[in-house]
């Protein structure tokens, strides 16, 4: 018996200029499955490879774009663990990224209908032609499901609040021909002839200079890309909760039994026994008003809105970190967004300093957009803020200023900051030339400083922080522990490597150009090792190709730890488990007390 070849998921044709992409499940009114994700990234990719294509028309065989996600691979995914949600999400938000970021001018045909991720799909092309009568709509409410693909986003960009709340929250058909009006489809066709008006749209293009096309869809995106792309990661959290909750199992089903879906209504949130046991007070609960005297540290590239929110809600504070936004204003979005996701719970802004200024450098312009937003702290480090206290102070933020010596510490009191953390040699990250244990720190920190001092480096269970109390520190700075949290974006590989990693397993570097740094040991650190070894004298600039900072942001994205310099301390050992943020510091909420109950039962004794 002969085998009928399967079609292709992805149909390629090329007319004059123009590469022309058709999605191929017409019996499914292309519905959309992982396999084709990779295909249509795949094509894009050879387009935009190719010098003889000007322009890219994405659209839909037999008559309909596409309805979107398929329910039997949702239903599929649903099983999954979150880790493997998420991974499978990331398949959908990969060819989104792949979309947005060409210089070829990609068009989307709609003819019928665009829904769910197929309405997120062309909403990521440049320009929009449909066929009257159609429709786009983000229907995934109805299934019990939240918006992904960036669709959410693109209509938070593109319209008023009201009318994205209302396109997204009811699920409806909306007329392409009200889309054009509200300017989000450019031109309306003849029904059938979608294709056909995408391609003369295409042909105009192609007449024009390619070069310059490429470098203006660049501009116009700029502003927003960075938040997109961080409205992407949280479109892949929440579709990978919502995917295992009960709505959606019921959504499903509903939608196999060709019924209308029964929701279950939710239950009231209960406080956990963490949120209604009395907090830990300090010096350092009492300066930012939070339950636990634990402080979740700045993470470069990783620490933003969702994760300073999963912290204020665990009863710490955390830092979004202001170095990983180029663009001011997504700085700012940033900061409103953490406000709005924390509530009336405490959250600041981490702003790393470079060791000396530079030309260009806008670290004044960060302190004002942070006292501008209203925040109420800041996570200092690198250099002193002397320079910027004069903002602190005239908008009423405490400055708890990082370093890596008490000598420093004490240079920051004296300065008038409001607290000190001091991070020994274990830390991730900087941990200074002196190369002095977190140990030794803390016991010589109660006769040297008289304001609230954090200790941090290799910091990871409750039992260290009870020992910094006992010491007479106000509370402890949490790193490396914490970068396994549910919360925190980076691919599911980083947190596994890290979960697979022990406490010696981290390496030196950047000594030679005094700027020492202990990150997680890999072909990156030992590269770094050899050339230090055998060339002392290597300048930053030559060690900038290995040491870039992007090395590691591609790390979080990829999961493939092998390069970059990836920050990470001794307390690695104390990293056993991925968890939501909220269940990582209860753990060491309970470790604390117990340390604490200890410690009391020897002090009675007589």
């Amino acid at each position: 018996m002969t085998m009928q070849a399967q079609p292709e998921l992805v149909l390629v044709e090329t007319r004059g200029a123009t590469r022309i992409l058709t999605l191929n499940r017409p019996g499914k009114r292309n519905t959309l499955v992982p396999e084709m994700y990779l295909g249509l990234k795949r094509h894009l990719q050879e387009a935009e490879a190719d010098p003889a294509v000007a322009n890219i028309v994405l659209t839909g065989a037999g008559g309909f774009f596409s309805s979107g996600g398929d329910l039997a691979s949702l239903e599929t995914r649903a099983a999954m663990t979150l880790a493997e949600r998420e991974e499978s999400i990331e398949k959908l938000h990969g060819l989104i990224r792949t979309l947005r970021g060409l210089k070829t001018p990609v068009i989307a045909a709609i003819e019928g209908g665009a829904a769910g991720a197929g309405a997120s799909l062309a909403f990521a092309a440049d320009l929009l032609v449909a066929a009257e009568g159609s429709f786009i709509s983000l229907a995934y409410v109805r299934a019990g499901l939240v918006p992904d693909g960036g669709g959410s986003g693109y209509l938070a960009l593109a319209l008023p609040p009201q009318l994205a709340k209302e396109i997204a929250l009811l699920g409806d058909r909306i007329p392409v021909e009200r889309l054009y009006a509200l300017g989000l489809i450019n031109r309306i066709e003849h029904p059938g002839a979608a294709l056909a008006g995408a391609l003369a749209l295409a042909e105009d293009l192609a007449r024009g200079a390619r070069t310059a096309q490429g470098v203006i869809k660049e501009l116009i995106d700029a502003p927003t890309r960075e938040a997109f792309e961080a409205h992407l990661d949280r479109e892949r959290r929440a579709m990978g909760q919502a995917l295992g909750a009960p709505e959606a199992a019921e959504g499903i089903r509903a939608f196999h039994e060709k019924r209308h879906p029964d929701f279950p209504v939710p239950a009231a949130p209960s406080r956990t026994a963490e949120e209604e046991a009395p907090g830990i007070e300090t010096e350092i609960t009492r300066l930012f008003g939070t339950r636990l005297p634990i402080v979740a540290g700045g993470l470069m590239w990783l620490a933003n809105a969702d994760y300073v929110a999963a912290a204020a809600h665990a009863g710490i504070i955390g830092f979004i970190t202001a170095a990983s936004f180029r663009e001011p204003e997504a700085l700012r979005a940033e900061i409103r967004r953490a406000r709005s996701l924390c509530g009336a719970r405490p959250f600041g802004v981490n702003i790393s300093m470079l060791p000396k200024l530079v030309e260009g450098d806008r670290t004044r312009d960060v302190f004002e957009i942070v006292a501008d937003e209203g925040v109420r702290f800041i996570e200092t480090s690198g250099r002193s803020p002397e320079a910027f206290l004069d903002i602190t102070r005239a908008a009423g933020i405490k400055v708890l200023h990082k370093t890596a010596s008490l000598r420093h510490a004490q240079k920051a009191e004296a300065i008038g900051v409001d607290a000190v953390s001091i991070v020994g040699a274990e830390c991730g990250g900087h941990p200074g030339l002196e190369m002095i244990g977190s140990f030794v720190n803390a016991g010589l920190a109660e006769t040297r400083l008289s304001i609230p001092w954090l200790i941090g480096g290799g910091i990871g269970t409750g039992g260290q922080v009870a020992s910094v109390l006992a010491m007479g520190g106000a509370g402890a700075v949490v790193g490396t522990r914490f970068l396994v949290a549910d919360e925190i974006w980076a691919h599911e590989g980083y947190k596994q490597a890290l979960i697979a990693a022990a406490e010696g397993d981290t390496a030196l570097g950047m000594r030679t150009i005094r700027n020492t740094v202990r990150a997680l040991a890999n072909d990156t650190m030992r590269e770094l090792a050899e050339i230090e070894a055998t060339r002392p004298d290597v300048t930053v600039a030559e060690l900038m190709p290995l040491i870039s900072g992007q090395h590691s942001k591609a790390a979080y994205e990829s999961g493939d730890v092998s390069r970059g310099v990836l920050s990470a301390g001794q307390s690695l050992g104390a990293v056993t488990r991925r968890a939501p943020l909220a269940d990582l510091v209860a753990q060491m909420e309970r470790e604390m007390r117990e340390a604490l109950d200890r410690a009391a039962r020897y002090a009675g004794r007589g």
